[in-house]
């Protein structure tokens, strides 16, 4: 026998009561089921079975769909961890809206209410949102996945550059959907802010790849335990292969990428230094500043 929790799963988690009812559901069927646990009220009239603690649940509890950041995290999109400030869109004319602090409230146009599902906006919304809530080498990661995902195409990526203001559209020129994770794109983008040259899914040895490689010179292996845990002996044999091609091996982590990125910047240029008989290795650029609040960050110069 179909219960309310079972329509409501079977929705996607989420039900208007108009929905509810023309099913079949009572008010006294929806009370029931209101107190047993089975759902949960978010808001008048919508019904479900999220956990308190879903942004989704969030979102519709605030009178709207989740959007930026905070929807793509649904997709499982390449993201820093660190928790970021929640987006809710609701349609312009929305009222009487309620949530918890810390959640940024952004009024959008019919076209957007016009895709998504009843707790997330479409992707494509929600990335230009999103570019623009990151520090800008997250920015380029995030366009990274996109470009590789399949909810993006080129014509949908065109469509959000022309949606970013217009000192943030060149944000495109500095991605690269060879990238294979989230921590070699972020690799990747803040050697080329450290002013260095990078080449992405280089050969070496036999039908063997390393992610990223450094003035031609320094090769980068980016490692996530989960992800390398059963390649050991590949790995060294690989790094064997690296050096007899006359390039220096550099292995990092998460932490290494992501929180110890000036000390990784040192490690490259004394490797780069060694290959060049102890002496100075290349000038690097100097890293560009980027500004945050209201104005997106400022776009450095795509020239290596």
């Amino acid at each position: 026998m179909a219960t309310i929790g079972s329509w409501v799963d079977a929705a996607g988690g989420v039900l208007h009561k108009r929905r509810l009812v023309a099913l079949g559901a009572r008010d006294r069927d929806l009370t029931r089921a209101v107190r047993s646990g089975e759902v949960r009220r978010a808001r008048r009239g919508w019904y479900t079975t999220l956990s308190q603690a879903d942004p989704r649940f969030v979102a519709l509890r605030v009178g709207g769909r989740l959007t930026g950041v905070a929807a793509l995290e649904q997709l499982a999109a390449w993201l820093p961890r660190r928790r970021m400030q929640m987006t809710v869109s609701v349609p312009r004319n929305a009222a009487r809206l309620r949530g918890p602090d810390g959640v940024r409230v952004v009024y959008d146009g019919i076209d957007v209410l016009a895709r998504g599902d009843l707790t997330v906006v479409a992707p494509k919304d929600a990335l230009p949102r999103a570019l623009l809530e990151l520090e800008f080498d997250e920015a380029v990661t995030l366009l990274d996945w996109a470009r590789r995902s399949d909810w993006f195409d080129e014509s949908d990526v065109a469509e959000v550059m022309s949606k970013l203001p217009a000192d943030a559209r060149g944000v495109l020129e500095w991605s690269n959907p060879t990238s294979e994770s989230f921590i070699e794109s972020l690799a990747r983008v803040r050697s080329e802010l450290d002013g260095r040259r990078v080449v992405t899914q280089v050969p070496v040895g036999r039908r063997q790849f390393f992610d990223l490689e450094v003035d031609g010179v320094v090769a980068i292996e980016v490692d996530g335990r989960e992800f390398h845990a059963d390649s050991f002996e590949a790995d060294r044999r690989k790094d064997l292969a690296i050096i007899l091609e006359g390039r220096f091996p550099i292995r990092l982590t998460y932490d290494m990428v992501v929180h110890q990125w000036q000390r990784v910047a040192e490690a490259v240029d004394r490797a780069l230094a060694m290959h060049h008989d102890g002496g100075s290795p290349p000038p690097r650029r100097r890293r560009l500043p980027r500004r945050r609040g209201s104005r997106p960050w400022l776009l450095p110069a795509c020239t290596l």
